[in-house]
């Protein structure tokens, strides 16, 4: 009935973050997908504010978030701005 739980992957950013990573694949429309994702990336950048620069954007966060994800983030329709070209909006 309970979900099992493990030491989070991010003492940072906690359980929540591998919650919010392991849901991400079941949100079934790809424009809320991606939103979600880029809440995701946003809470990382809040919990290591040292990764952001001063424009706001932060490949480290991009490229933790497909580090921590068991699974391919571009299977979903999820890219690393900073690989794509396009522009990291993620608050």
């Amino acid at each position: 009935m309970f979900i099992e739980q493990k030491k989070p992957k991010d003492f940072d950013c906690g359980y929540n973050l591998d919650l919010m990573i392991a849901a991400l694949p079941r949100v079934k429309d790809d424009e809320e997908r991606i939103k979600y994702a880029k809440r995701v990336v946003g809470l990382i950048k809040q919990s290591h504010p040292s990764w952001v620069d001063k424009d706001g954007k932060s490949k480290a966060a991009w490229d933790y978030f497909f580090e921590l994800a068991e699974y391919d983030l571009t299977e979903y329709g999820i890219e690393n701005p900073f690989n794509s070209g396009h522009d990291d909006d993620a608050k």
